[in-house]
């Protein structure tokens, strides 16, 4: 019989802190849960864990600290909790590694599937260990998954000056002054269509992308894990 694979769950709402820990249990998940984001944060350093899953606001350190710790020490897949509907929520977590984040009321069985692909892409990743992204600045090519991309120079220009700024946001507006050396003049959408073609080459067929996401409002974020 396998060993149940580790859960950290960190939720202050003691309801749905019990209603996720019963959910997963039955499951087959071994759920630690805390309540509090200073109790969680001891228990970092003490346990391994398959996955973690953080609420964004928590008494004392908050998800996105917790994170932040977690990432000094472990790979392990980061799902965040968030009532807030905020694009800079989510580049700030990207930024710190988080792997998704799932916007509440939260749905049991919409919450398994993303627990699901989060944990099939660590799988994935440990028989390939190229399973990521990497452009390289000296020879002009662009690798995903240990296999060349086949890009134009107009795409590896644009994603090469992504990869150089990946885990920022880069305005829309400064990709068209510097990519294209126009103003933006907010009609164009030059830049837009070659982001489009990019995601069809690095197998983003569909929202949510796993590599170049949007930014409502702000611009283009190049997350490479």
């Amino acid at each position: 019989m396998s060993t149940p694979q580790q859960i950290l769950l960190v939720e202050d709402d003691a309801p749905l802190a019990e209603m996720m820990t019963e959910f997963l249990t039955q499951e087959g998940y071994h759920v630690s849960c805390f309540m509090d984001g200073d109790s969680a944060f001891q228990a970092l350093d003490t346990s391994h864990y398959d996955l973690a899953i953080f609420d964004l606001m928590l008494p004392g350190r908050d998800g996105l600290e917790l994170s932040r710790q977690l990432r000094k020490t472990s790979d392990c897949p980061i799902l965040i909790l968030t009532a807030k509907d905020d694009d800079m929520v989510a580049a700030a977590s990207l930024q710190l590694g988080v792997d998704n984040y799932l916007q509440k009321p939260i749905r049991p069985h919409l919450l398994l599937a993303h627990i699901h692909a989060l944990l099939r892409r660590v799988q994935n990743g440990s028989a390939t260990p190229e399973n990521r992204l990497q452009v390289d600045l000296h020879t002009y090519e662009a690798h995903l998954d240990g296999q060349r991309l086949n890009l134009t120079s107009g795409e590896y220009q644009l994603l090469a000056y992504l990869y150089e700024r990946h885990g920022d946001i880069v305005p829309r507006e400064q990709l068209y002054q510097d990519i294209r050396g126009i103003p933006f003049d907010g009609l164009d959408r030059s830049i837009d269509l070659r982001i489009s073609t990019l995601r069809k080459k690095l197998g983003d067929e569909s929202a949510p992308y796993r590599h170049i996401k949007t930014i409502r409002g702000k611009g283009y974020l190049l997350a490479l894990n």
